[in-house]
């Protein structure tokens, strides 16, 4: 099978380079549209050239198309009648030779070939020089080995000619061309040798359709038994092939390669795997021949897996349109698959039945050697298993030579081991032995040339490794004497750097320096106006507190004087209670200016220099005593305002309620925190307590009334009791101050 896929690949190499060569319709279709009257002579004769080689080798042979082949040349020859080129009359030589040949006017075209070589061997254009090489080529056999050497050495030439021309594309494809040649005939390092310099020109122009020469990679290595290598480049082939969206026959025929392969690694569960996209492909396209191939490998990875059941029932799902043969040797593989999967089953009727049947086909289709050895081996099986002993010594001598024919020592290595089990059945001992001797000695051969392409393959790694090693050290050292070369630069640069780097540093550290020395001393002068600012908004204030002060002195002064002229005393009590209100809202004003703090007045001053104003007021010092139990409380001055008035109110309604004849008695003040964010003042005396008629005096419900509106604006509640004397309790919100008690009689 093996074979056959490179047979393949050989049969489409003439195909193969003319398509290279820029002869598709794609690229004739876009030359044909630049060509004009004003192209060049020259090069208006080379289009003509490609255009001839275009219409020679389009798919199918009508003559109407070497008729424009024709046509072409006679376009060159017009043009020639004034360029008088030596190298456009020999075209027409070596489009002769094509034309010949597309005819199948084989002796004539290898006339005419041989004519053209000569003639164009010093072209100008050397691409002309490689044509007439590889077409020459064409008429010798590569199966031949004579031949193949003469086809070598043109093909060859051919890459000469090309690297001349600077076609770098067909230099390669000839390249690759090549190592197939060399491949064929086991010169394999050459093969190796031609194939490096192919992919490496195909790079060099970033062709990337490289699954051909991949697959001769592969090939070669296949070949020289190396098949975890030739795994490598098949499937390096296979990703090429998808790369390039290649959906031809050419993917089938890597699946189905790569499939071969792994089958000779053991692995035939993925071998099916691949065996089955190539079936895939080859039934899209039609191709019976590739359908029953692909078949044959996959029965015969299943009977290698042990799994003939599976194998059975993979043959009898496939369509029946798809298993008609279409040349002669494509007859065989049907019951030859179902022969081998049968007798893997041990089902001798059925492949009695098959051989029969082969047997048959054998008379009017002749299959290839390797069918045939492969059916007479299981044939001659068949024999052996069910002891029909002369039937199979009939058929070894037809496998025997078959085996010798084909050239492979594997099957002639089965021949011999087929005779010592025959030999032994029919009690021959000593031929017997014979053989099984041969078959041992061949055996240990084949070992021995496989251990030995082993050996030479891990030498051969071994040097490429070494020179590896090597090649790195060279570097290593190269590349440390480099790095001590940037280091010294880089110190250089780097001291240049650092000493600029300083000067900058330094720059900007100076810049930064008297930048800050400017914004502290504008900062200074900013501070000292705004202290400057502050110093006199404070005197302001204390201003406006004098002046408020001095203001409700004034004003008492007015009520005082105003009071000397009443007879009323109810309105003379009213206008002394007016006078006590107006002094306990002038205290706060003058404790204001007097204070370091110009927002909170300090409670425990502030109620005891009014209660002592009151006292004085009212000239009740020896008869009323006063109690003061005031915690150390700041209240701003709208509070401490509005706290004052409501001590005046309290202190002035228990001195002429509570005591109005004796007036020995004695009346408690406190100012505590009762709780984290409250205070309780509360005023209480032991005289008479409240009237019963006091709620419709007209100074006692005023005095009353602006207690209660006094607690609202402090957001408090207010509590009065009569029992045992007055009692006046109000709870207002307070953020406490701790310090310590203010109390004093």
């Amino acid at each position: 099978m093996c074979s056959r896929l490179i047979l393949l690949l050989m049969l489409t190499a003439s195909s193969l380079l003319t398509y290279s060569q820029g002869v598709g319709k794609d690229w004739w279709d876009q030359v044909r549209k630049t060509l004009s009257d004003a192209t060049p002579a020259v090069d208006r004769m080379h289009i003509y050239f490609i255009e001839a080689q275009y219409h020679i080798f389009k798919s199918g042979e009508k003559e109407i198309d070497l008729d424009s082949a024709q046509q072409a040349m006679r376009k060159i020859a017009i043009l020639n009648i004034k360029q008088k080129s030596q190298d456009a009359d020999h075209l027409q030589v070596l489009v002769n030779s094509l034309l010949a040949k597309e005819r199948r006017q084989n002796k004539k075209g290898k006339e005419l070939a041989d004519k053209a070589a000569a003639l164009l061997k010093n072209a100008k254009n050397q691409y002309y020089a490689g044509v007439a090489y590889f077409s020459l080529s064409d008429y010798y056999n590569y199966a031949n080995p004579v031949e193949n050497k003469e086809k070598r050495r043109l093909v060859d030439l051919a890459v000469q000619a090309f690297h001349r021309a600077g076609y770098i594309e067909q230099e390669a494809y000839s390249l690759k061309f090549l190592a197939d040649l060399f491949s064929v005939d086991d010169l394999r390092e050459q093969a190796i040798e031609k194939l490096d310099l192919s992919l490496k020109l195909y790079q060099s122009i970033n062709f990337t359709n490289l699954h051909g020469v991949y697959i001769l990679y592969s090939n070669v290595y296949f070949t020289d038994g190396n098949y975890k290598q030739a795994l490598n480049y098949g499937l390096m082939a296979l990703t090429s092939t998808i790369r390039a969206g290649d959906n031809s026959m050419t993917l089938c025929q890597v699946n189905n390669y790569i499939g071969i392969i792994l089958g000779r690694l053991q692995d035939h569960e993925k071998a099916i795997g691949y065996f089955e996209a190539a079936l895939k492909v080859a039934e899209d396209h039609k191709d019976n021949d590739a359908v029953l191939q692909v078949m044959a490998n996959i029965v015969e990875s299943y009977i290698a897996s042990g799994k003939p059941d599976e194998a059975l029932a993979f043959m009898r799902k496939l369509p029946k349109k798809l298993l008609e043969p279409e040349d002669d040797e494509s007859y065989i593989y049907t019951p030859l698959s179902y022969l081998r999967i049968y007798n893997a089953l041990k089902k001798y009727a059925a492949v009695k039945y098959y051989s029969s049947q082969i047997l048959r086909l054998i008379k009017k289709h002749r299959p290839s050697d390797k069918q045939l050895h492969q059916f007479y081996t299981i044939f001659i099986g068949f024999h052996l298993q069910t002891k029909q002993y002369e039937l199979a010594n009939a058929y070894t001598g037809t496998i025997d030579s078959l085996g010798r024919k084909i050239g492979d020592p594997h099957r002639i290595k089965e021949g011999y081991l087929l005779r010592f089990r025959l030999d032994t059945a029919l009690g021959h001992y000593k031929s017997a032995t014979e053989n099984l001797l041969k078959y041992q000695s061949l055996h240990d051969t084949l070992l021995t040339e496989t251990k030995n392409r082993e050996v030479k393959q891990l030498e051969v790694e071994y040097e490429t490794e070494k020179n590896k090693n090597n090649l790195v050290v060279l570097n290593q050292k190269y590349q440390l004497q480099q790095n001590s070369l940037d280091r010294a630069e880089l110190v250089k640069k780097f001291t240049f750097g650092g000493i600029g780097l300083l000067f900058i540093i330094m720059g900007l550290l100076y810049r930064q320096y008297r930048h800050k020395q400017q914004t502290n001393e504008v900062i200074t002068h900013k501070n000292e106006q705004l202290q400057h600012l502050l110093t006199e908004k404070d005197w302001l204030v204390k201003e406006i507190h004098h002046r408020v002060k001095n203001n409700f002195h004034i004003v008492a002064s007015l009520l005082e004087i105003q009071s000397s002229y009443l007879k009323n005393t109810e309105a003379i009590s009213a206008i002394k209670e007016s006078q006590h209100r107006i002094h306990s809202m002038s205290i706060i004003h003058q404790k204001l200016y007097q204070s370091e703090t110009l927002s909170t007045i300090h409670m425990p001053e502030y109620i005891y220099e009014l209660v002592e104003y009151l006292r004085e007021s009212y000239s009740i010092r020896d008869n009323i005593a006063f109690s003061l139990q005031i915690d150390n409380v700041a209240l701003n001055h709208a509070a401490a305002i509005t706290l004052g008035l409501m001590l005046n109110e309290a202190i002035t309604n228990s001195i002429k309620y509570a005591f109005p004849k004796t007036g020995d008695g004695k009346i408690s003040i406190s100012l505590t925190h009762i709780s984290g964010s409250q205070l309780l003042l509360s005023i209480d005396d032991n005289g008479r307590g409240l009237p019963a008629d006091y709620e419709s005096k007209i100074g006692a419900s005023m005095g009353m009334e602006l207690l209660q509106g006094l607690t609202d604006d402090l957001g408090g509640s207010l509590t009065i009791e009569t029992n045992g004397g007055t009692h006046i309790k109000v709870i207002f919100n307070h953020k406490p101050v701790n310090a310590a008690n203010v109390s004093f009689s």
